[in-house]
């Protein structure tokens, strides 16, 4: 099963690409013991022929060779059963040669030949997967090594830069190659990112130019981000030319910029889960050979099948027949299943890459296929462009009855007899997350956020300097990044409920800054409810916080209660300052933005959720990310990539002085009573 990377969080996607990998080798096992024991010599060639199209496809073009990053580890298991499917069909298949006096005899001794093929072929193909894992489950290869040693001296190879033509930024795209064009001979070079962009001969100068260098600077980037992976070192990271080189070159062109980055995430989704990697090394033109071979093979046995079906026809022999037609079917399922792979690879950026790299390095591209898989439009695009949504008020009682069922069982069961019982609370078990439209809006703030800030992250605590918002800073000053969100979280979902009831006005300029603010703060919270490894607390703090939260909701609003009374209840009832509850802070901070009028209130949260979402975004737990891209991936993780490629590893700790550091006392004294649930 090839690689498809936009399946939802959540989605049944992933667990159902394992299933053929799972079952692959067991139907291939099961039929070659139904040929030992078929009824007839014509049942069993049948079922022989059914046996190869189920080997080549253990080894497809671009298969998938992974379903978690800790799969990739398992290659000396993966090893052991190709040696055993190996021997299985050599000990099947051994077939003496006849002599050559007729014409079933010369036909015999080509079957022969096409066994032992199909043998090598098998083994070549499950060799490239076999290679993918190994080369994702250790930073000590080859190309990692490069990496690392040519990132140490370039900066000092290119001390004059311009991030905008990217004229001096010599990351590398490909290893050294023979340079065919050089008169000394087999020259050695390297092909880097800056020599691509400069040059307008072959691929690049054609009017899929632009589009071949993005990919090839995505592809230079994934090899940096890839480091981040094996916790190795990243030395550009301290220059000021990594920070020019996103907020004053790549985010010129904010729309641009993402997709650099996408394609980057896709090369690395490739890399980590399918033997796509395989087709970039020197065995790469192999593997597409050996693929286009394979999908030649499988009209040539579809035929055979199909004649054998018209004999069995005739003779009325029904139980053969019935053979043959499976077989048929099997094969044109398979053989549909190889072109579509062999597709999908020439039409990668993969192929891309490898397109740029021979045209620059001058080697001929045989019979014009540059011009031709260039041109390749490809079937699947990089993601979904969703963001995924969660409302702790609006979805308070909104539950997953199956997780209910089967978490008060197991539950139950665990704390009954075995004594265990989890932190999990009954508000854990809320319904999936909802997944949204990802706007331009939101990605333009975004951008535009990180480039005013130049790239110095806060958590909200700058944008409310420049909005002279001093009063508000106490919400930014909490223990945990965790409680903070989840307070400027309620506090957005206060505004909401009072825009949607109608309290507040509302003019055509503050609706997009409305917009920006709630999708990022559903998104926040969202990541609190179902990807807290993402976020630079603990797990496990953010999961109990955000559960006491809930918690807290769901005792002091009723499950009956609509929105209009839940904001009564918030609105009109006392609270007294000294309350630490988090529900509390947030209801505070939502009344202090009420009485902010003209939309201002909106400017304001959009501001801070913009930035509140790139401070949360770098993080040294690559190995999550990286996992997120098997489910579809996440947009705090490209904005982890962003950010990396600026060389900003790490948040900054807020510090506030003494004209602005704002505490408690200066909130709004409010009377002294208690919101009674």
């Amino acid at each position: 099963v090839g690689s498809h990377r936009q399946p939802e969080p959540g989605s049944f996607v992933p667990s159902c690409q394992q299933v053929p990998a799972a079952t692959i080798l067991l139907l291939l096992i099961y039929t070659l013991g139904l040929a030992r024991s078929a009824p007839s010599v014509a049942a069993s060639e049948l079922l022989r022929t059914c046996v190869f199209p189920f080997v080549m496809a253990l080894g497809s073009t671009n298969c998938m060779t992974a379903y978690s990053v800790d799969d990739n580890k398992q290659y000396t298991k993966r090893s052991v059963q190709q040696l055993l499917c190996v021997l299985s069909l050599l000990a099947m298949c051994k077939i003496d040669v006849p002599k050559l006096t007729d014409f079933r005899s010369i036909m015999t001794l080509i079957y022969s030949i096409a066994v032992y093929f199909l043998v090598a072929l098998m083994i070549s193909m499950n060799g490239g997967r076999i290679y993918a894992c190994m080369a994702t489950s250790s930073p000590l290869d080859k190309e990692s090594r490069n990496v690392q040693v040519h990132m140490k001296s370039e900066h000092m190879e290119s001390t004059n830069y311009d991030p905008v033509t990217l004229a001096g930024y010599r990351y590398l795209v490909c290893e050294k190659i023979d340079d065919s064009t050089s008169k000394i001979g087999c020259r050695r070079l390297e092909i880097t990112v800056d020599r691509i962009w400069s040059c307008d001969e072959g691929p690049l100068g054609t009017s899929d130019g632009k589009l071949l260098k993005e990919v090839c600077l995505s592809f230079a980037l994934f090899r940096l981000m890839r480091r981040r992976f094996f916790g190795l070192a990243c030395p550009e990271s301290k220059l000021q030319k990594t920070r020019d080189f996103v907020l004053k070159g790549l985010l010129l062109d904010y729309e641009s910029a993402y997709r650099v980055i996408e394609a980057e995430l896709a090369f690395a989704h490739d890399h980590f889960f399918t033997g796509a990697a395989f087709g970039n090394t020197e065995l790469g033109m192999c593997s597409i050979l050996l693929g286009t071979a394979k999908a030649v093979i499988y009209p040539v046995t579809l035929l055979a099948s199909v004649k054998d079906f018209c004999i069995h026809r005739e003779n009325k022999n029904s139980s053969s027949s019935g053979l043959a037609l499976t077989a048929i079917l099997i094969m044109l399922v398979l053989l549909a299943l190889e072109l579509l792979q062999l597709y999908l690879y020439l039409s990668s950026d993969w192929a891309k890459v490898q397109l740029v790299r021979r045209s620059i390095s001058g080697n001929v591209i045989m019979f014009g296929f540059d011009m031709f898989y260039s041109k390749l439009t490809q079937i699947l695009g990089y993601w979904q462009n969703k963001i995924g949504q969660h409302a702790v008020l609006k979805d308070l009682h909104h539950r997953s009855y199956i997780a209910d069922t089967i978490g008060s069982i197991s539950g139950r069961f665990f704390a009954e007899h075995l004594g265990y019982q989890t932190v999990s609370s009954r508000s854990t078990n809320f319904p999936g997350p909802k997944r949204i439209q990802l706007t331009r809006d939101v990605k333009l703030a975004i951008a535009r956020t990180l480039r005013v800030s130049d790239g110095h992250l806060s958590n909200g605590a700058f944008s409310l300097r420049r909005n002279a918002q001093c009063g508000l800073l106490w919400a930014c000053q909490q223990d945990y990044h965790t409680s903070t969100m989840l307070i400027w979280h309620i506090a957005t979902e206060y505004s909401d409920v009072a825009q949607s009831l109608g309290r507040e006005e509302q003019d055509d300029v503050s609706l997009p800054d409305r917009t920006v603010a709630i999708t990022l703060s559903r998104y926040s919270a969202y990541l609190m409810a179902f990807a807290p490894e993402l976020l630079p607390d603990e797990e496990l703090d953010s999961r109990i916080i955000f559960e006491v939260v809930r918690c807290d909701a769901q005792n002091i609003f009723p499950k009956e209660v609509a929105l209009h009374e839940m904001y009564r209840m918030m609105r009109t009832c006392n609270l007294q300052p000294s309350d630490e509850r988090i529900l509390i802070k947030g209801i505070l901070l939502g009344r202090q933005l009420e009485e902010i009028r003209d939309g201002m209130h909106w400017k304001i949260l959009a501001d801070v959720w913009a930035e509140m979402v790139l401070y949360i975004a770098p993080s040294d737990n690559a190995k999550s990310h990286i996992e997120h891209l098997a489910n579809g991936g996440e947009f705090l993780t490209h904005l982890w990539a962003l950010l990396l490629h600026a060389g900003i590893l790490k948040r900054e700790q807020c510090s506030f002085d003494e004209e602005t550091t704002v505490t408690l006392e200066v909130q709004p004294h409010l009377p002294c009573n208690t919101l009674i649930s």
